[in-house]
């Protein structure tokens, strides 16, 4: 069995489901599932209705769908959700619950990423060592977050060259520009879009599986000043 640190770091692709794309929780069940039948290494769950029955019978089949395809299941925003329905982790934005908070309910073993927009983000919080993995982003434009302006290719270089746990690159990717994402040196990549919001789920990851693994290895930086 992989540690944590083995898994996170095997991560290529970071599916997002969002239920405000889909109508009901059948459907919402059915692109899941689609989901792990792709070459997806996790799968991130936002839920931002009440919680009540409906929603613990869907999220507890998707949990059970995730674990027998090895993938890992992260419920965003809500640690004790997670904990319920026994999901793989958490991830957090700014305003949720604090990282050590989260540890402290979800254990040493649970997976807790967190957004920054860029490496001062990062630098400055507090709970740095709580965190298992970083999303950043916007790395371009997108109409979920219009107010959010795509950040430079500076801020995205030295974040990759100064933040040593995981980085995952969210924000209008595709298999049309992911390349340019791989070019700054980012290892994984998540969307809610692409691939979600068509019926040839599969096809369209596999094809952005493919293009991530033929990418040429990126040089190695000189890692000045790591944290994390």
């Amino acid at each position: 069995m992989k540690s944590k640190k083995q898994l996170l770091k095997g991560w290529k692709i970071y599916a997002i489901v969002d239920e405000s794309f889909f109508p009901d929780a059948r459907t919402l069940l059915k692109k899941f599932r689609d989901l792990t039948e792709s070459p997806v290494d996790v799968i991130q769950f936002r839920y931002k209705k009440v919680y009540d029955e409906s929603f613990f019978r869907s999220a507890r089949k998707m949990t059970l769908l995730a674990k027998t395809k090895g993938i890992s299941l992260i419920i965003n925003d809500r640690p004790e959700i997670a904990l319920m329905i026994g999901a793989s982790g958490v991830h957090l934005g700014k305003g949720d619950v604090s990282v050590r908070t989260a540890r402290k309910l979800l254990g040493r073993d649970a997976i807790i990423g967190q957004t920054i927009r860029k490496f001062t983000d990062f630098s400055e919080a507090r709970d740095i060592k709580e965190i298992d993995y970083a999303a950043i982003g916007p790395v371009f434009d997108t109409p979920l977050k219009p107010a959010l302006r795509r950040i430079t290719s500076r801020r995205l270089r030295e974040a990759v060259e100064k933040i040593k746990i995981p980085l995952v690159a969210i924000g209008g990717i595709s298999d049309t520009n992911v390349e340019e994402v791989l070019q700054k040196g980012i290892k994984t990549v998540a969307f809610v879009r692409y691939a979600l919001t068509q019926k040839n789920t599969k096809e369209k990851i596999e094809k952005l599986r493919k293009i991530i693994n033929n990418f040429p290895p990126t040089l190695k930086f000189t890692r000045v000043g790591e944290i994390g």
